[in-house]
């Protein structure tokens, strides 16, 4: 049995004050994220490799995770040859509105794990929008903690304690946007889609430049088939951080609902050209775009990259189906259009 490796760190503000809100911290070996936790209300982290599952894992920031299984052959040290496994690898914070922050781990460090060190969060030049709300620098203590219990049971998926933290955390601070947001996610969860706008919504107005809700509310908006709606929100999101891939993603899938096949094409490739290991879809939206213009070409390189990058993603089984359907098509030099099987693209 390999013994557990401990990666540590804290996140900080530049101005040296603890992050208001959790934000995620992942930890990527080559093309591989290992792991995506979330930082402490004091902004420490720490990552556990081979030491079961973690109950700081942040499951909403990766879709390729490792929940604590992985295991190092030969590591019979804390401090031995799996630390010695880990030099190399990447810690990396990426919180909307600052610059990404990349630590590469260089010391195997000692039987305490390895020290990622503190990493300071700097505002992005020319960027409005923010994941962390001007609101969360200013909610009274007592609705930090509320706020902090609910993130907690929802992370274990006690809704129904969560949303019970989430209410009273506004109800002592009515302009807490990431409560408010926390608030909505619940309400969808639970399949209440009208109050969830409503969460999100308000938590939009009382930070308008405070990202998160925009997305929610983008994501629920392509769910419930609202496309234009959907559309002009990631717009919006695209107005206050351009670098965000999952709006460009949503506004492609909105516009092939249109049937604006261009606008959609554009899109999904500023998604694709960026960070986009969450959204792997991108490359099942660009093949049913490509399919819909009679690319079959280009398609079959979306369905070979979306297959690469997820191998067991949701959305494997029809590419694969797809992919056939194209080959034997080509093999028998039918010009004809494949009959393709359109899988949901929608996050």
């Amino acid at each position: 049995m390999s013994n557990p490796v401990y990666v540590n760190g804290r996140v900080l503000m530049d101005t040296g004050q603890p992050v208001p809100e959790p934000v995620s911290v992942g930890l990527s070996c080559g093309m591989r994220t290992m792991q995506v936790v979330h930082t402490d209300p004091k902004g420490y982290f720490q990552i556990t490799l081979g030491g079961g599952p973690q109950s700081n894992i942040d499951t909403s920031a990766s879709n390729d995770t490792d929940s604590g299984g992985f295991g190092f052959p030969g590591a019979d040290s804390p401090f031995g040859g799996a630390n010695n496994m880990m030099l190399g690898c990447e810690v990396r914070v990426s919180v909307s509105g600052y610059e990404p922050l990349t630590k590469t781990l260089t010391n195997p460090g000692d039987i305490g794990g390895i020290d990622a060190g503190t990493l300071l969060l700097r505002r992005r030049a020319g960027v409005e929008g923010s994941s962390i709300s001007v609101t969360s620098l200013q909610v009274p203590e007592s609705a930090r903690k509320e706020f902090e219990k609910g993130q907690k049971d929802e992370r274990g998926n006690h809704l129904a304690s969560a949303q019970e933290h989430m209410e009273k955390a506004v109800a002592e601070y009515d302009k807490y946007a990431a409560a408010w947001n926390e608030l909505g996610k619940i309400d969808a969860s639970n399949h209440d889609m009208e109050k969830a706008r409503q969460a999100f919504e308000k938590a939009i107005a009382v930070d308008a430049k405070y990202i998160p809700p925009y997305v929610s509310l983008a994501a629920l908006e392509l769910q419930t088939e609202q496309y234009e709606s959907a559309a002009e929100t990631a717009g919006k999101i695209l107005g206050l951080d351009p670098a965000i891939g999952f709006a460009s993603f949503v506004q492609a899938a909105a516009d092939f609902k249109l049937n604006r096949l261009d606008e959609a094409e554009k899109s999904a490739k500023d998604a694709e050209n960026g960070p986009h290991q969450t959204i792997p879809q991108v490359h099942v939206l660009l093949a049913q775009i490509f399919a819909q213009k009679q690319d079959y070409a280009n398609a079959e390189i979306q369905l070979r990259a979306y297959l690469k990058e997820a191998p067991k993603g949701p959305f494997a089984a029809a590419a694969e189906k797809n992919l056939e359907e194209i080959e034997k098509q080509g093999n028998a030099g039918d010009k004809s259009n494949p009959s393709l099987e359109q899988p949901q693209s929608a996050p």
